[in-house]
């Protein structure tokens, strides 16, 4: 069986409700529990002791959400205020400053979507970075117990392909052709440009390509999947939405304030989608699908 641990140090950060002291010996992890509504604190969380006196405090650990989510196999995209975390099968939309979230699955053996669920504390963003309640990744992997552990001063996340949680789908890949081999089909993608600090390829073996352009948070993802559903990962409502015909192919475009922020069309027994983290007008997104094939 193949183990991932990732580990992160309890000096991350911590939100507590009235301040910050010494973690209880004996404190437990924030996990979302069952059938927990939006204004229903969560069952487990750890308590403050200051010189061995209980405060009543409750608090919870606030980690950065892409370091982690994207060494679990997940992808970051930001949007207007919201962070998409999707690694394909298990999905989650959070809106900063609101203490609210609800997680859903493309996997057609699990329930489809949870009720809404507070985790004690809102994402924020300080210096660039967005940090998030630990117990979102803890959902986000089937709340199965032992995923998140704490020894000592560390924080420890298993994930085991063996066991009943989700495995991450996707496979790294350092070029195009290996992404292509692992597939099964080709992929044609317009070149980065100059303000592209980051290209990644990613793959899930005999389905789907997936590149991404990125600088910070701004980013660009292209997917490419055989079939005909809807590969974009992109979970969003928005408010526009029009059906327009590029070089004949059929194509609908999705955004908001006259900003496309995702394009999704199918040609050739495969489905196709482009996203964009920061909006991209009309007529680049038209020239964003015309060089993907």
């Amino acid at each position: 069986m193949k183990k991932t641990v990732v580990s992160a140090s309890l000096s991350l950060a911590l939100a507590a409700v009235m301040g910050l002291s010494a973690l209880a010996a004996d404190a437990g992890l924030i996990s979302p529990a069952a059938g927990n509504s939006a204004d229903t604190a969560p069952e487990r969380t750890y308590t403050i002791q200051v010189n061995g006196e209980d405060t009543g405090i409750q608090a919870c650990v606030m980690v950065p959400l892409r370091a982690i989510a994207e060494k679990l196999g997940f992808q970051v995209t930001w949007s207007n205020g919201t962070v998409l975390v999707d690694n394909g099968v298990m999905h989650t939309t959070v809106t900063i400053g609101k203490d609210s979230y609800i997680v859903t699955t493309s996997n057609p053996d699990l329930v489809g979507m949870s009720a809404p669920f507070s985790l004690g504390a809102a994402p924020y963003v300080t210096d660039g970075v967005t940090y998030v309640p630990l117990g979102l990744f803890d959902a986000l992997l089937g709340s199965k117990e032992g995923t998140i552990a704490v020894e000592g001063s560390k924080i420890l996340i298993h994930t085991d392909s063996g066991s009943t949680e989700l495995a991450n789908p996707f496979t790294d890949c350092t070029t195009l052709k290996e992404a292509q081999d692992l597939a099964g089909f080709s992929i044609t993608v317009p070149e980065a440009s100059s303000a592209c600090k980051e290209t990644r390829i990613r793959v899930i073996k005999g389905s789907l390509i997936e590149v991404v352009y990125a600088n910070g948070e701004e980013e660009l993802c292209i997917r490419k999947g055989s079939g005909s559903g809807d590969v974009s990962g992109d979970y969003n409502f928005y408010a526009q939405t029009k059906s327009v015909t590029v070089d004949g192919l059929q194509v609908t475009m999705k955004g908001a304030d006259g900003e496309i922020r995702l394009a999704t069309w199918s040609s050739g027994g495969y489905t196709f989608a482009v996203s964009s983290s920061q909006g991209v007008s009309a007529s680049e997104m038209t020239n964003f699908i015309q060089a993907v094939k």
